[in-house]
C-alpha cells in the first residue's frame, strides 16, 4: 500500500532560490533603515527575515548589499519577523546616477565588501 502526498499548490508567478543574504529595508528617502536577511529571492518577490517585527510602510525598497542592487518593494504580508516582498523597478547601485538614489548609494558604499 503506498501513500501519496500530495504538493503544496505553488502561487508564485517565479521559483524562488533559497539565500542566507544581507540586506537592508529603506523607506524611499532613506530616513528610515532596517537590516533584515534575504531567505529566498526570485525575479518577482523575496522573502526576508528581521531582528524583530517592525512596523514599516508597505512601500520600500530592498537593498541586497553584495550586489549592490535596490529593488522598490511592496509588502505582500508579514508575520512576526518574516516579510513577504513583491519586487519592483531594479537598480544597480554601483553604476546609478540617478539625484534620488544618492543616499542609499552612499549606505551601500559604506557597508559593501571591498
Amino acid at each position: 500500500m503506498s501513500v501519496t502526498q500530495a504538493k503544496p499548490v505553488q502561487r508564485r508567478r517565479a521559483d524562488r532560490q533559497r539565500s542566507l543574504l544581507a540586506g537592508k529595508l529603506t523607506n524611499e528617502d532613506a530616513s528610515i533603515t532596517v537590516d533584515c536577511t534575504i531567505r529566498d529571492l526570485s525575479e518577482t518577490g523575496a522573502l526576508i527575515e528581521l531582528a524583530a517585527p517592525e512596523m514599516l510602510p508597505r512601500a520600500l525598497r530592498l537593498m541586497q548589499i553584495r550586489e549592490g542592487v535596490l529593488w522598490d518593494v511592496e509588502v505582500a504580508w508579514r508575520r512576526g519577523r518574516r516579510m513577504g516582498l513583491i519586487l519592483g523597478e531594479r537598480h544597480d547601485l554601483r553604476t546609478s546616477v540617478e539625484p534620488e538614489l544618492r543616499a542609499l548609494r552612499a549606505i551601500w558604499s559604506h557597508m559593501a565588501p571591498r
